[in-house]
C-alpha cells in the first residue's frame, strides 16, 4: 500500500469513527434528556414516541425554555408529542401560557385533541387545522400551510417561541417546505423572541438556516446536539438540558 492509500485510509476511518461519535453522542443526549422528562411521562398515559416525534433532547430543551425564560406565548408549526408535554408541563407547574399548534393531517389533529381532552389539557392549547397549500418563496413554490387560514388563525397575535417542526419535509421534493415559517410571520413575533427548527442537519433546512442568518444578523444561532437549530434576540438563562 503506497503512502496515498495510507492517508485515504485514515481519513476514511476517521471519519467513520467521527460519524460513530456523533450518533453515540446523540443517544446519550435523549437517554439523558428522558431521564429529566420522567416528571412529565410517569403516571400519565403512554404516547407513541415515533421517528417522526421530535428527540427527547428538543422536547427537554422547549420545556426549559419555557420555564427558565419564561415565555408564554407559544406557536408550533407540525403537532405532536411535543404538544401535549408542552400543555402538560403548564398544566403541572401552573404556567400562564398558550400553545398555538398548526396541523395539516385531519385524522392525527383529531387523535391528539382527544389525547389533550382526555387530559383535560385543551384550555392550554388552541389547535389550528389546515390544509397544506402552494405558496411562492424565495426557494421555489412549496406545500405550505395555508397562508390565508393561518393569518386568519393568528390575527395580530405575538409569540415569543416559536417552534417549527412542520410540515414534511423529510425529502428533496419537501426539503424547503419549512420556509415561510421563517419568512412570513416576523409580524407576529416578538422582539425577544426564541425560534426552534428541527431537523438542521438535513441539507434543506441547512440552507433555510443560512438564508435567515444572511437576512437577520442581529439574531444569534446555536445547533443543539445536531439536530435542533434556535435563533433568539437576547441572550437570556441557558436552558440547555445536556453538557457541552
Amino acid at each position: 500500500m503506497n503512502i496515498i492509500s495510507k492517508i485515504k485510509n485514515t481519513i476514511r476511518n476517521n471519519n467513520k469513527s467521527y460519524t460513530e461519535l456523533k450518533h453515540h453522542l446523540k443517544k446519550s443526549d435523549d437517554i439523558y434528556s428522558m431521564a429529566i422528562l420522567q416528571s412529565l411521562l410517569v403516571g400519565y398515559p403512554y404516547l407513541p414516541l415515533n421517528g417522526g416525534a421530535l428527540r427527547p433532547v428538543c422536547i427537554a430543551y422547549i420545556l426549559n425554555e419555557i420555564t427558565i425564560n419564561q415565555r408564554n406565548n407559544i406557536l408550533e408549526f407540525g403537532s405532536g408529542i411535543s404538544t401535549i408535554m408542552m400543555a402538560r408541563l403548564l398544566k403541572k407547574n401552573k404556567l400562564n401560557a398558550k400553545i398555538v399548534t398548526i396541523e395539516h393531517n385531519e385524522v392525527w389533529a383529531k387523535n391528539l385533541k382527544d389525547y389533550l381532552k382526555n387530559e383535560e389539557l385543551l384550555q392550554f392549547v388552541e389547535m389550528v387545522r389546515v390544509d397544506l397549500k402552494e405558496i411562492t418563496t424565495a426557494f421555489g413554490v412549496v406545500n405550505w400551510y395555508d397562508y390565508g387560514k393561518v393569518s386568519i388563525a393568528l390575527k395580530e397575535m405575538k409569540f415569543d417561541l416559536i417552534i417549527i417542526d412542520g410540515p414534511p419535509a423529510n425529502n428533496s421534493k419537501l426539503k424547503y417546505s419549512r420556509f415561510p415559517a421563517l419568512d412570513k410571520l416576523e409580524a407576529n413575533f416578538k422582539s425577544d423572541f426564541c425560534l426552534v427548527l428541527d431537523d438542521v442537519n438535513r441539507k434543506g433546512e441547512q440552507e433555510l438556516v443560512e438564508f435567515y442568518k444572511e437576512k437577520n444578523n442581529h439574531v444569534n444561532y446555536t445547533v443543539i446536539s445536531e439536530t435542533l437549530g434556535v435563533f433568539r434576540t437576547i441572550d437570556k438563562f441557558n436552558p440547555i438540558p445536556i453538557h457541552y
